[in-house]
Parts: C-alpha cells; sequence; structure tokens
C-alpha cells in the first residue's frame, strides 16, 4: 500500500500530542532560541529553525491543527498519547533483524490510511545481522560522552552566575500591563463658546533642549496617566488642556537632568496639527508635591512639562510663558477675494515615494464664481527647490484634488499633494495664487517631518527565578524582545525591584546595562538583587511589565 511522509511536529517541538496552546507557544520559544541561526553555529541549524516555525505555525493555529491531527489520526486524550499501538505482525522483526537505527530527522513515517506509525530503517528480516568490532564500539561511546561534556559545559556558561546549592526556586505571578495611547473620543468637546464645542487643535511634537518627543493624547485614568512601553521617547498630553498645555514626560534620569537644566534662555516648542508652532520660553523649574494639580491650571496661557511617576515624593515640573510674537501660526489668508485656511498637513508613504499633502479650505467672497481648476498651488523648501503639484500625491489627501468651479460664498475643501524627498528640508513655505496669471499670491510656513521608523515595541518574559540564601540575592534570568522598527534601549531605569515600600539594590546584571536590542531582536538577560529581609514577596517591574515574586522566606 503506498505510504507518505509526514514531518511530526510535535516530536520536532518536543512536547505530546495533547499539549495546550500555551505549552505549544512555550516550547516554541524554547526551541526557536535554540536553534535561531544567529545564536547556533550547528550546520543543521537554520533548517530546524525552519522545521520549528513550521510546526508552530501548525499546531498554535487550533483550526490547523484538527486538520493535521485528523490527517495523522493521532488521539489527543491522555491515555493514547500514554499508551502507543501495539505493533502488527508485519513491524515484528525476525530475530536476526538488524536493529532500527535512531533516527535523526524531525519527520515520521505513517502508513497511509492506518492509524498505527511504521517503524522506519528496519532491517530485512531474511538478512543476518553484522556488527561492528568492540574497539569500533568503544570509540562510538567515548565520542558519545565528549559530547555531552561538551554540551553540559556550553550550558553552565550559558547560564553564569547561576544560584548556589542554598537557593530555591521562586514563584513569579505576572501582573496586568497597559497599553497607550487611549483612544480619545471626537465627541468629547474640550473648550466651547457660547455654548457651542470648537475643533480643538491637538499638539504632534515637543521640543525641548534640542530633543523632539512625539506626544500623544491621553485621559488620566483614577489619578494614573496612561504612559506607551516605549517610555523615554514619547510625550503624553493631557486632553483637554489648550491653554495653559500640560505634557507629561515618563521619568528618566536623563531627561530629568534635561528639563533641571533649563535656562531663562532656553525657548520650549510645541507643534500643532494644523502646523502651528507655539513657542514658549521664560521657563522656570520647580519641584512640588506629587499631589498637587495647581500647575495644571487653564487660568493663564502657557505651558507645564511635568516629570511622571517619580520614586521622589515631589515631582518635577517646568513652567514656561507663552510668547505670541515667537509663534509661527498656519492661520487663514486672503488673495484675489479667496479666503484660504490650512486644516492640516501630513506625510504618506508609497514604498519608496514620500508625498507632502496640505489639506485646505478655502471660501469664495467674490461675487462671481471661480474655477479652482486654476488655482496655482507651488511647494517651496527651505533651500530654495520648487516641487509642483502632483494629481497622484493629492489623491492620497482626505479630499483629493479640487478642481470645480466654487460659487460666490461658497466654501470648499481640497488636497494639494507633492512628492518630496525624504531630505526635504523644513521650514517649507507654500505659496497659492488664484491662477497662473496673477500677481497676487499668498505664503504659509509649514513644517515637514519626514516619517520615522515605529517605536520599539518590547515583550518581556521570564525564565528562572531564584532566591539564593546562600548570596542572599535573588537570580532574575529572562528575554527582553524588541517586536518594533526602533532599537530599543535598557537602562538601570527601566528595572525596578521593591518589595514592602522599599527599593531592592542591584548587585550584578549579565550583559552589563545597558542593553540595546535592535529591532526584530532578543537580549537574554541575569539580574540578581539584594535578597529582601522579611517580606514573602516582592516585585520587579521592566520597561512597563510588572511581575509578583512570590515564596520568598
Amino acid at each position: 500500500m503506498a505510504s507518505r511522509t509526514i514531518k511530526d511536529y510535535y516530536a520536532i517541538l518536543g512536547i505530546t500530542p495533547n499539549a495546550t496552546p500555551e505549552e505549544v507557544r512555550i516550547a516554541f520559544r524554547t526551541m526557536a532560541r535554540l536553534y535561531h541561526p544567529d545564536r547556533n553555529s550547528a550546520p543543521d541549524a537554520e533548517e530546524r529553525f525552519k522545521d520549528i516555525n513550521d510546526a508552530y505555525e501548525r499546531l498554535a493555529d487550533p483550526q490547523k491543527r484538527q486538520v493535521y491531527d485528523d490527517l495523522l489520526n493521532v488521539s489527543t486524550t491522555p491515555e493514547a498519547a500514554a499508551t502507543p499501538p501495539p505493533p502488527s505482525s508485519a513491524e515484528i522483526p525476525h530475530p536476526t533483524a538488524t536493529p532500527p537505527p535512531v533516527a535523526t530527522t524531525p519527520s515520521q513515517t505513517y502508513a497511509a490510511g492506518t492509524p498505527s506509525r511504521v517503524a522506519a530503517g528496519r532491517g530485512d528480516p531474511g538478512r543476518g545481522s553484522i556488527y561492528p568490532p568492540t574497539w569500533a564500539i568503544l570509540l562510538i561511546m567515548l565520542g558519545a560522552v565528549i559530547i555531552v561534556g561538551v554540551g553540559v559545559a556550553a550550558l553552565l556558561n550559558m547560564r553564569t552566575q547561576r544560584p548556589t546549592g542554598g537557593a530555591e526556586q521562586a514563584k513569579v505571578v505576572k501582573l496586568s500591563t497597559f497599553t497607550s495611547p487611549p483612544t480619545i473620543s471626537p465627541n468629547i468637546p474640550v473648550v466651547q463658546e457660547s455654548g457651542a464645542p470648537i475643533v480643538t487643535v491637538l499638539p504632534n511634537q515637543l521640543s525641548v533642549a534640542g530633543t523632539i518627543y512625539p506626544v500623544v493624547p491621553v485621559m488620566p485614568d483614577q489619578g494614573r496617566w496612561p504612559l506607551p512601553h516605549e517610555q523615554n521617547s514619547i510625550a503624553v498630553w493631557l486632553y483637554g488642556t489648550v491653554i495653559n498645555y500640560v505634557i507629561g514626560l515618563p521619568y528618566a534620569s536623563t531627561t530629568e537632568s534635561v528639563l533641571a537644566g533649563l535656562t531663562s534662555a532656553d525657548r520650549i516648542m510645541l507643534t500643532l496639527d494644523n502646523g502651528s508652532v507655539l513657542a514658549f520660553g521664560t521657563p522656570q523649574v520647580q519641584r512640588i508635591d506629587a499631589g498637587d494639580l495647581s500647575p495644571m491650571a487653564q487660568s493663564q496661557p502657557g505651558l507645564t512639562v511635568m516629570m511622571l511617576e517619580s520614586e521622589q515624593a515631589t515631582r518635577l515640573i517646568v513652567q514656561a510663558r507663552y510668547l505670541p510674537e515667537e509663534s509661527v501660526f498656519s492661520q487663514d489668508q486672503r488673495v484675489d477675494g479667496l479666503k484660504i485656511e490650512i486644516l492640516e498637513t501630513h506625510v504618506e508613504e508609497d514604498g519608496a515615494t514620500l508625498y507632502f499633502i496640505i489639506e485646505y479650505q478655502v471660501t469664495n467672497e467674490n461675487t462671481t464664481e471661480m474655477n479652482a481648476a486654476f488655482f496655482d498651488m507651488v511647494l517651496e523648501d527651505n533651500a530654495g527647490q520648487r516641487y509642483t503639484l502632483d494629481p497622484t500625491a493629492s489623491d492620497w489627501g482626505e479630499y483629493g484634488a479640487l478642481t470645480r468651479t466654487l460659487a460666490s460664498g461658497e466654501t470648499a475643501a481640497g488636497s494639494a499633494g507633492y512628492t518630496v524627498p525624504r531630505t526635504m528640508p523644513s521650514p517649507v513655505t507654500w505659496i497659492f495664487r488664484s491662477d497662473t496669471l496673477s500677481a497676487n499670491s499668498t505664503q504659509f510656513a509649514l513644517t515637514y517631518e519626514p516619517p520615522q521608523p515605529g517605536p520599539a515595541i518590547p515583550d518581556v518574559e521570564l525564565t528562572d527565578v531564584f532566591d539564593d540564601v546562600t548570596r542572599s540575592v535573588i537570580v532574575i534570568n529572562g528575554t527582553i524582545y524588541n517586536n518594533g522598527e526602533s532599537p530599543l534601549s535598557v537602562t538601570l531605569d527601566n528595572i525596578k525591584f521593591t518589595y514592602n515600600g522599599s527599593a531592592g539594590t542591584l548587585q550584578a546584571s549579565t550583559p552589563l546595562l545597558p542593553w540595546n536590542v535592535q529591532p526584530d531582536g532578543f537580549q537574554d538577560f541575569e539580574v540578581q538583587f539584594s535578597r529582601p529581609q522579611g517580606a514573602d514577596s516582592a516585585i520587579l517591574e521592566i520597561l512597563g511589565f510588572t511581575y509578583r515574586i512570590e515564596g520568598l522566606k
């Protein structure tokens, strides 16, 4: 009867057919790290790594796994997994048959249409057995002992400074981890005039002492400001503060040093979604009680920047005065009876092509109609290079190209798109004329920021935690994964070990801090903290991931 060869994905991951989805995931992570070509130089490591990925893809999906189990006709009950089916008479070898060799590939052979596994590599029952000489057997055994010894030595070398004989494994419980930024409903009114809500222009970028922070809006939940995982590189704006803008920066010792070093001559710039850049000067640095909310008051124009989640009882804040004379506004202007208003600007990416798009609104204040198809709109960068309107780029805008006739008093929105280089110098100037023959024009100063790689997205997984009584330390092993597009830097500020309101002291780290994890990469680590005295549990925080370590004595 015909037979076919099917890979045993359970054997590849080292699990049984009745393994749970969580056991499948853990086995995959373990095997993938072991056979990753970047870490394993064995000739077959790459092939084994591909098999491991194929196995996980098949077994992690419930539907694919069911089809695979039906194909193999493998029972997933514990009894069936523990008791293999009896061999058929055709599988019983002749007493003089050559013993079957040990399989070295992750695949097994199954007889088509039958549930029993057929042993591969058995000798012909009709042939005699040929045994190697004694010296060859001894040589093979010696080689096996050497290989095992080398493997054990390599494993011990990878786990340097492991716990000594007095260590006991501790219980670890992963606590909930928040994600950010939250979704802000567009229906929430923030500013009102005569009872009617006004469209709020959101800030999107903060520049402090030469460092630029992207800004995302957040709404505090029970007094806690939600923070993104990529804490050190993103600022959060307290949604609803538009007179005195309140911006929070996640705590980092380097950031606190920058804020504390500001002088009265420094400027802090806040860029809004509509392209306006607000300037703030004469920054005043002070420390206030962490529960003091008075700096958030909306009584006068200004900017308040505060450090979040500091270990101290007081909080560092910076308050700066609004400087309208140094701000750049993207306001409405008029030319040839047309009122022009910039709604927003944005950059779109189509493969290697960049489109700079201006969303605008025009009102025809003339007594006669105006044909928008004749509008002349040119973009000029800071080096004097001009870019003409690109219909393809305009189609990427929210409104598309405006080409119809506008009646007297009519208002319409359009998109003006331009193909630009990634290195286009900013700021840029948008020049608008009613038509190419007009001698009149109006200009808008706009900022241009090329698209940046996505942020680093950390994921932390602990593998071992030991209470080493002999050395009076807690030993923690784990792996940090970077699933984002930017490098991830891990410093001592990102790791906290606390118990009973006290902070544990870091005794050692392997490798030495800081750790730099490349995009789509990982870093195995070991940290040792001084053993808590009089505490039966402790809290470990790494990059916003929180674990409770229990069972300490």
